[in-house]
């Protein structure tokens, strides 16, 4: 079985560090829901099997949508694909943009699973970023959530911001815990061209975080999950026991997933596809019923890299056996990294797989890096 991502490339203001691929306004949502659902019809027939065990509304702002456009996405979905056994259907939503009655409709839909941008539960952070809401209304949202019967939320929070402090961090994942969630996203802050922050950077506005303080709160971050029955199964993911992201891990463990709206990413079989990041050109191009996207087949170095990159990000690791049938330059390249960072007690093999040890799990892209054919 597959997986769904939908793309809503709309939100209300543009956070400081957001480089994904969205608009600020809500100017061409009605065009936008119509061209989603064309694409949805258009792509019919790139699956081998219709059936979906996962879909995913992200963003983009996808809270900003009204209960009508989702009625229509999600009908849609259900003339194309076959979601009788539809195992998580997630939508991110921002803590200001939701109500109780929102919410309630939400799980009408069939939504299970809600993923919110808290970020931080510190006003004075929240305003650095240019985030929308405050530390009391995203608590409100998440108790609301419960309310309305999510039992299955996750909260998005971020480290390595330039001048938080050590107690301001731990008060933030103190707080997620404490709301009784059952998954945590931690990532840590880059700061990437394009974005107001990358300005700021430039500007000497703010400055990147050193390297020791990242590793500290990183490790604040695991000890404090740990200690409250988090599993970090993926370096920037922690769930309680049964609420690993289905959606997520398929993208970790190369299943096939179809991107719908701009700027989507799909993967299907070695074929990665993904559609152009232009709203005005998307709703043109699907309209015309022209080509809207661009594709590569994978090489085998490419899978090689890949299996890397996602692998070591993930506790279970990367499968020896996944690379031992890859040709012999690879395997060679491989075994002679897979040496030196053994030596040096980065990484270790247990039961046929490779892993980075706990205590080097923020240095897990470095690691990576050191591995990859170029």
């Amino acid at each position: 079985m597959a997986g769904i991502y939908i793309h809503i490339p709309f939100c209300m203001q543009k956070c400081g560090y957001c480089d994904f691929y969205s608009l600020v306004g809500l100017s061409d949502k009605s065009e936008f829901v119509s061209a989603l659902c064309a694409e949805i019809s258009l792509r019919k027939d790139e699956l081998v099997s219709p059936s979906v065990n996962t879909v995913y509304f992200g963003g983009g702002t996808p809270s900003v949508l009204k209960i009508a456009d989702f009625e229509c996405i999600i009908l849609a979905l259900k003339e194309t694909y076959d979601l009788s056994n539809l195992q998580e259907f997630t939508i991110e939503v921002n803590p200001d943009d939701i109500n109780l009655a929102y919410l309630l409709e939400l799980k009408k839909l069939g939504f299970n699973r809600l993923s919110m941008g808290i970020q931080s539960f510190n006003d004075r952070i929240l305003s650095f970023m240019n985030r929308r809401h405050s530390t009391q209304e995203a608590v409100k949202a998440v108790e609301m959530a419960q309310i309305a019967g999510f039992d299955n939320i996750s909260i998005d929070l971020i480290y390595g911001i330039p001048d938080m402090s050590q107690a301001e961090w731990k008060n933030s994942i103190d707080s997620a815990i404490a709301l009784q969630v059952q998954h945590i996203s931690a990532y840590h802050l880059t700061i990437e061209p394009g974005t107001a922050f990358y300005k700021k950077l430039k500007l000497n506005i703010i400055h990147e975080v050193e390297d020791k303080k990242s590793i500290a709160q990183y490790n604040v971050l695991i000890d404090k999950l740990t200690r409250a029955g988090f599993d970090d199964y993926e370096i920037s993911n922690f769930s309680l026991p049964g609420y690993q992201s289905k959606h997520n891990s398929s993208y970790w463990n190369f299943k096939n997933y179809v991107g719908l709206g701009p700027s989507a990413h799909s993967f299907i079989g070695h074929t990665r596809r993904w559609n152009v990041a232009d709203l005005k050109k998307y709703m043109h191009q699907i309209k015309k019923e022209e080509i809207f996207y661009e594709e590569e087949i994978l090489s085998e170095t490419d899978i090689y890299n890949e299996t890397i990159m996602l692998g070591l990000r993930t506790k279970n690791g990367v499968r020896l056996s996944d690379i031992e049938s890859m040709n012999k330059e690879i395997v060679r390249f491989f075994n002679e990294r897979m040496r030196n960072n053994i030596l040096f007690k980065k990484i270790y093999i247990l039961d046929g797989r490779l892993k980075v040890y706990k205590d080097k799990k923020i240095l897990t892209d470095q690691i990576i890096s050191d591995f990859f054919v170029v």
